[in-house]
């Protein structure tokens, strides 16, 4: 097995786990935002619009997160890719993230798209070469004494 290949396998993959943590993350920071929004003196507008201005800007930050752990998710599945196009990464828990990941990122239009087509079409195309057995509508292949009366 080549190393640098599983490393760069690994870690793409791990890096797909950014996008679901920083979602939560500005989930988080956009509920903290509203709930500090204060409208109890609603007849003071000059109040009522620091608060609203406040809660915009809190806002604001809450979406940085997401940008980052998109940008390195996108980073890590184009290390993911290398390796197992470039580097032939062919092991079985690849081969399934692949596909479980693959049709999750084909359902991301516009974005995800793409990059969710490949994962599955180039993961299907080679199921033998990741030790899964090829599809049951298959034709099964002669063995040799078969191939030999032929």
């Amino acid at each position: 097995m080549n190393r640098t290949a599983h490393f760069l396998a690994v870690t793409g993959a791990a890096l797909q786990f950014l996008i679901p943590i920083t979602l939560w993350m500005s989930i988080a920071d956009l509920n903290s935002a509203v709930a500090s929004l204060d409208l109890s003196q609603h007849d003071r507008v000059d109040r009522v619009m620091t608060s609203v201005g406040n809660v915009t800007g809190k806002m604001g930050t809450a979406v940085e997160p997401i940008l980052w752990g998109g940008g390195l998710a996108i980073v890590g599945l184009v290390v993911f890719a290398i390796a197992i196009t470039r580097f032939r990464y062919r092991r079985p828990w690849a081969f399934w993230f692949s596909c479980i990941y693959g049709g999750c990122l084909a359902l991301v239009f516009p974005t995800g798209t793409p990059f969710g087509l490949f994962l599955l079409i180039f993961a299907l195309t080679r199921r033998t070469e990741f030790g899964q057995p090829p599809s049951p509508q298959g034709h099964p292949q002669p063995d040799a004494e078969q191939a030999r009366s032929l």
